[in-house]
């Protein structure tokens, strides 16, 4: 059970080496790229003395020279989690090569310790991947243009393969 769930650990990382070195979709599929309009901060009018009682009144006002930041920097301080992408972007597969280190290191050497050390691993790179899709979803549901264009059956297809190497994992770390 320890080499099918190996395999089935290389079937899924195979799948997710293809989904990040392939675009899946042509660059052009009808969503822009950058947001037709960005919000743009109105223009101080007021007095300089009544500045800082304006500054207080609108907080979007207090630094003026956020008024020049591009569109893609406007969005990603908007984000919940500035820099959550890349986070999930770079974890997620680290997680899962080093996951797979610890399993093969099991399944060559049966010790146990391995196969939980494995397990934690891919849980944490399951979370990474789960965080990385949720991001990428919101950010077309916004209408903006995602970091990743995937194939749905390829993603659906990659996610069985972890769900089941989930499953083949625990059910051997609790020896059942």
């Amino acid at each position: 059970m320890a080499i099918a769930a190996l395999l089935i650990w290389m079937c899924t990382a195979a799948v997710g080496a293809y989904l990040l070195t392939s675009r899946a979709r042509p660059a052009d599929d009808g969503v822009e790229a950058e947001p037709a309009h960005a919000p743009q901060p109105e223009p101080v009018t007021a007095p300089a003395a009544a500045a800082p009682a304006q500054q207080a009144a609108h907080p979007k006002d207090r630094r003026p020279k956020d008024r020049f930041d591009p569109p893609s920097l406007v969005r990603a301080k908007s984000q919940p989690i500035p820099g959550g992408r890349a986070l999930a972007e770079f974890a997620h597969p680290a997680l899962a090569i080093i996951g797979l280190a610890f399993w093969i290191l099991y399944v060559l050497s049966r010790d146990r310790v391995f196969a939980a050390i494995g397990l934690g691993v891919v849980l944490g790179a399951i979370c990474a991947g789960l965080s990385w899709f949720t991001v990428n979803h919101r950010d077309v549901r916004k209408g903006q243009r995602s970091a990743l264009a995937l194939s749905p059956r390829l993603l659906i297809l990659h996610g069985t393969g972890a769900a089941l190497t989930l499953l083949f994992a625990a059910l051997i770390v609790a020896r059942v």
